[in-house]
């Protein structure tokens, strides 16, 4: 006996109602179905707001940890100060736990 097939489920609803389920899915960064399905199921779905900004320094200092690491692979340089990299780190931390703090 195999796995079932895909089902589909169809669903009419208003203009207003679509155009605000697609701006929620957008916010929680899903697909339209994903987030429907997720809402669907009970499971709790969760926005930070200022993810989005921590998340993006978060990405940006991790290209440039990157960048070095692969520098000092070619020997392009042989010492880096971190503690820029560790200050900047420990603010975003510091924020980042203080929107996960509200959620919890």
């Amino acid at each position: 006996m195999g796995l079932p097939k895909d089902e589909f489920i169809r669903l009419r609803v208003a203009g207003w109602e679509k155009h605000w389920i697609s701006h929620k899915a957008e916010k929680a960064h899903m697909t339209v179905s994903e987030f429907v399905r997720k809402a669907a199921m009970d499971k709790n779905i969760v926005v930070l707001e200022f993810s989005d900004e921590l998340m993006t320094e978060l990405r940006r200092q991790g290209n440039n940890l990157n960048q070095l690491t692969a520098m000092a692979h070619m020997g392009r340089i042989q010492q880096i100060n971190y503690e820029p990299f560790l200050e900047v780190y420990n603010k975003t931390w510091q924020a980042l736990s203080s929107c996960l703090s509200r959620v919890v």
